[in-house]
Order: structure tokens, then sequence, then C-alpha cells
């Protein structure tokens, strides 16, 4: 049996996507043009739009049309600098704003993530990462009470990847990531100060230690980034 309609005219939009043909920003064809190609109802194109939006390859722009998100990739990298390292090295300023700094029992996911057991305590910390005094990015980490149970706010105002290695004494080896593009909700939007919804870079990440260890499970949001990543396929 074949594909449903619904799912060819995805696989079309996801194709110009990924092949470069559309890029971040672009108009993808209207309903209109997709119902005339396909020879398909509006109801059967709309079924298919809705599920890339869902996927977060496009959002819907009323009175202008659907425009292209990204295309999801996953990204493994043998080595990581950290956001302070990187734009220091870019020549910009780098300051954080510590947004809240919690303890708390850890999930399924994020047990998972980090290879502890479920209620295991762990440092959730929020911050607001700016350039040359621009909001840039909100991060939200969890990192293992066992590991680091002296982290304090200093620390979090700071560089974490520094307090790892300098103060905590341990080598960062391997970042794991998977990045997507995304629209902003309401705590994005505040903590960012955007007026209304963004596209942005969403970078969900697991670091390392050389001992294998995962020491850091973390959700990545930027407004106005770009990442250069090399990107493998599954």
């Amino acid at each position: 049996m074949g594909q449903p309609i619904y799912k060819i005219i995805e696989n079309y939009v996801k194709e110009l996507i990924n092949s470069g043909k559309l890029n971040q920003g672009d108009l993808i064809p209207s309903e209109h043009q997709l119902c005339e190609e396909f020879n398909v109802t509006r109801m059967t194109v709309r079924s298919a739009l809705n599920n890339l939006v869902k996927e977060g390859y496009i959002a819907r722009r009323r009175g202008i049309g659907s425009i292209v998100l990204g295309s999801k990739v996953y990204d493994n990298i043998s080595s990581i600098s950290g956001f302070t390292k990187e734009m220091n090295s870019k020549g910009y300023k780098v300051s954080s704003i510590l947004v809240s700094l919690e303890k708390i029992e850890s999930d399924d996911e994020i047990s998972e993530k980090l290879n502890i057991s479920e209620g295991d305590y762990v440092w959730e910390i929020k911050r607001v990462r700016l350039a040359n005094d621009k909001r840039l990015s909100y991060m939200i980490t969890y990192m293992p009470d066992k590991l680091f149970p002296n982290i304090n706010e200093t620390h979090c105002k700071g560089s974490l990847y520094e307090y790892v290695e300098e103060v905590s004494g341990r080598k960062i080896a391997i970042s794991e990531r998977e990045v997507e593009a995304v629209i902003s909700n309401d705590e994005l939007e505040e903590n960012l100060k955007l007026d209304r919804k963004e596209p942005l870079l969403y970078i969900k990440q697991v670091c390392r230690l050389d001992n294998g260890e995962a020491f850091e499970y973390s959700h990545t949001y930027h407004y106005g980034y770009t990442l250069t990543v090399n990107a493998i396929s599954k």
C-alpha cells in the first residue's frame, strides 16, 4: 500500500528544506499551490502542514503563510568549549543572569540522561547568557548533586565548565547534542525579552567527563545565534 497523500506532501516539503531549496525564514508553497500540485483538498494539505508544525519544520503566520524554521539535525562532537569560551574567542563580553538555582529530585528523563536513579538529587540551574549585554541564550541545566555538592550562585553566574574543570578538578571529554528550531513560549519570551513569538535554535545536550560519566543535561534556547555543527546521519 502506498503512502497517504498527506505524508507525500509532508515529505515533499521536508525535501525542499533538507535539500537547501528552502532556507530558514523562507515561505513554503501556499496551501493553494500545494492543492493544485497534488490535486487534493485543503483539508489534506492542512493535515500535512499541521504535522510539519508539530515536528518543528515550519511555523504558521496569519496573513503571511508558513515559514521554514529549519530541519532537525543531530550533532555529535568530540570536544566542547562552552558558551563563555566561545563568545570570548569572538571578542564578546560575556555575562550571566542567574534566574534560579534549586536542588530537585530527578524525574524519569533527567535520571535517564544523567544515568542516575530516579529521585536522586540534581541541581536545576536556569540562566540567561548575554554577549555584550544582549540577551542571547536561555539555559536550563541539570547537574548531579553527588558530583557537585558545593555548587553555588557564584559558580553559576560564571562559566560552569570552568567550575567543573578548574574548581572540581574534572576533565570534560564529550558533548552529545540534538539541535532543532522551535518557536518561543511565554517563559522564553520573558527571559529573552522578546516582544512576540520568535524562532529559536534549541539544543538538547548531554556532556560527559573523560571517564564517561554524564555530568550535565541541558536545554539551551538561542536567539539571534548561529551554530556551526558537523551533522552525522543516524
